[in-house]
């Protein structure tokens, strides 16, 4: 049978790279630049975001790394010090890969017992282990959604 920590390592996964409907890199899949670029006409994001896909990605892979960092980490990783830029898709698929990497190592090493321990991501809210990974795996979905929606309308207006 399947363990708790196991399970949430297989959704991780899945929502990163394996599911065939939903996963963030298939929604990166052949995203051509001027798309990968591409501003939407208006953003009601985030005030360090335009909509476009550069930008996104851009928040993927930064908030993996801080908030890994704040909950596993030194907490020394801030969005102030992110060793990433926003560059071409190639260069900004190898920082995702790497943040992902640095998740996958974390997960790699905990237990069941290990879920409900608290940590503290960034900005401070306290939560469990399990509850932490949760949110990170639903935030994998949430983007790819959020890219396959900006790649459509994008092919609309271009």
């Amino acid at each position: 049978m399947e363990s708790k920590v196991e399970f949430l390592r297989r959704l991780q996964d899945r929502a990163f790279r394996k599911s065939p409907w939903h996963s963030l890199l298939g929604s990166l899949d052949g995203v051509e630049e001027d798309v990968f670029t591409w501003t939407p006409d208006k953003s009601e994001g985030f005030p360090w975001m335009n909509g476009s896909i550069q930008d996104i990605l851009y928040h993927v892979t930064g908030d993996k790394l801080v908030q890994c960092s704040h909950a596993f980490g030194d907490s020394s990783l801030t969005w102030d010090n992110l060793k990433i830029c926003k560059a071409s898709l190639p260069e900004m698929i190898t920082d995702l890969m790497r943040a992902q990497s640095g998740l996958e190592e974390i997960t790699n090493r905990l237990s069941d017992s290990d879920l409900e321990r608290k940590v503290a991501g960034w900005g401070g809210k306290r939560q469990t282990v399990e509850q932490f990974l949760l949110m990170l795996i639903e935030h994998d979905y949430y983007h790819a959604g959020q890219i396959i929606y900006v790649r459509n309308i994008a092919k609309r207006t271009g």
